[in-house]
């Protein structure tokens, strides 16, 4: 199940394979360094004592500072390129995200809650990167630390390491009884984050309707039941992981404490040397990073793979409005006469038709006013031109071609469409004016402010047409 979800975000690792090789090389360069200061205490117990000098601890000392400059080079390595390409593999997912955003159709959004998006967009990207970058580099500093120390161990002393790790397999027991509820936990705690994610944007985005119904009490009491249960799932998952720590500390501490009984009666029987009594339990002691960090995976495996179910589920939605088999892709440009032929049109899948049998036809050039009750289906005959909703087949043409055989960014490009809740972006007047359109000319920008009876008020605006206005033209009135 784990490899299904991570599957698909392979090729944006693989996509960095260099740097990852990189940061796994000075990865084991730094392990192995410090898998090599054991040893080396093991050969200055048995062996100082027989030769004191000087010069020895000199050479050793030596030793130890090389050890630890390697150390140091090898950690930054592994930190530039492991935790850089995760940022790397982030971004490269969010641009992605954000693009597959934008080619979605009108319907797939307003089957969704925007707050929800924007978690998934950022919170469940982070709990991504997290996983690419840190879990990872845990995962494979963990599977190196403990094959290397349980090798070590065993080169000094089978028979001692076979006792010592009695403990392990009851922590392999509740590490697999364990883990997938783990997973569930986090799913269901990221889950009611986009519901407090979606109440902060709705709250935000309709701050001047709750100021006018005085509804500030109402809706605060809304979060803070919201944040209640949102706190109480967070607890139900470290609950579940607290378990874990202390497990892995025991586990630890009763090798720790078979080591050193069943060790010392060796050392004192004369059947292991001080030196490697030292050694086996530096080794030992090494084991308790990756006993810690297993727990850490755990978490972070968890969390990372209930966050990129939750973004695939955003990049397998598909737009139902695409260029197809039948787009004529050698159209460019049109115009003629709108016609509907025969037109029916429903929002869903039920029998209720928002618009039914439509024949209409609008003659070049001509000005067409549709008027009509509400609900009538004025707006929805509107939106069928530019197809931000389809259309049935040969049922709607402009100039003699269907809308269906028009290739979309032409149809649109095409088309000037004033939708009736108007939306203006948190940018300068000017580049309202001429979104969507390159190489606008001033004078056209000037012909538009004229036109609009923009002109008359433009003088009280601080930087004219490069004044930034705010979220949904909020600075505006009018």
């Amino acid at each position: 199940m784990i490899l299904e979800k991570i599957k698909p975000y392979l090729p944006y690792m693989l996509r960095y394979r260099r740097d990852i090789t990189i940061g796994i090389v000075a990865l084991l360069f730094a392990d192995l360094a410090g898998l090599s200061i054991p040893w080396l205490l093991k050969m200055v117990v048995d062996e100082l004592p027989n030769s004191p000098s000087d010069l020895d601890l000199l050479g050793f000392g030596g030793i130890l500072l090389a050890i630890a400059t390697v150390q140091g080079f090898s950690r930054f390595g592994w930190r530039q390129y492991l935790f850089g390409t995760s940022r790397k593999v982030e971004f490269d997912i969010s641009n992605h995200l954000f693009s597959h955003f934008l080619s979605l159709d009108k319907s797939w959004f307003q089957k969704q809650k925007i707050g929800d998006l924007m978690s998934r967009a950022t919170n469940d990207l982070r709990a991504v990167r997290d996983f690419v970058g840190l879990g990872f580099l845990i995962l494979v500093d963990c599977t190196v630390i403990i094959a290397s120390c349980v090798g070590l161990m065993l080169w000094i002393n089978p028979s001692l390491t076979l006792v010592a790790l009695i403990p392990l397999p009851a922590l392999s027991i509740l590490f697999w009884k364990y883990l997938p509820e783990i997973g569930i936990r986090h799913e269901i705690v990221q889950k009611h984050l986009s519901k407090i994610t979606s109440h902060v944007q709705e709250n935000l985005s309709g701050i001047r309707v709750i100021h006018a119904f005085a509804q500030e009490e109402a809706e605060k009491q809304k979060f803070d039941e919201l944040n209640k249960v949102y706190i109480h799932k967070n607890l139900n998952v470290t609950r579940l992981f607290g378990i874990f720590t202390p497990a892995l500390s025991l586990t630890v501490g009763l090798a720790a404490m078979i080591s050193l009984w069943v060790g010392g009666e060796a050392v004192i029987a004369k059947e292991m040397t001080l030196g490697s009594f030292v050694a086996f339990n530096g080794y030992l002691l090494m084991l308790s990073w990756p006993m810690m960090g297993i727990g850490f995976i755990v978490n972070l495996t968890q969390k990372g793979q209930a966050a990129m179910g939750r973004i695939q589920e955003i990049f397998l939605a598909k737009s139902d409005i695409v260029d197809d088999e039948n787009t004529v892709n050698t159209i460019r440009k049109f115009k003629g006469d709108i016609e509907f032929r025969d037109l029916s049109f429903s929002y869903s899948e039920s029998d209720k038709l928002n618009l039914c049998d439509i024949n209409l036809k609008i003659p070049s050039g001509q000005i067409l006013a549709v008027v009509g009750v509400i609900g009538s289906g004025k707006s929805s005959l509107v939106q069928l031109i530019p197809r931000l909703y389809e259309v049935a087949d040969d049922s709607l043409f402009i100039g003699g071609h269907s809308i269906r055989k028009i290739p979309l960014s032409v149809l649109r490009e095409n088309i000037g469409y004033v939708d009736q809740e108007p939306y203006l972006f948190s940018a300068t007047l000017r580049e309202n004016i001429i979104f969507g359109k390159d190489g606008v000319s001033n004078d056209v920008v000037d012909d538009v402010v004229r036109k609009s009876g923009l002109l008359a008020d433009l003088n009280r605006f601080p930087d004219g047409l490069e004044t930034v206005i705010g979220e949904r033209g909020v600075s505006l009135s009018g």
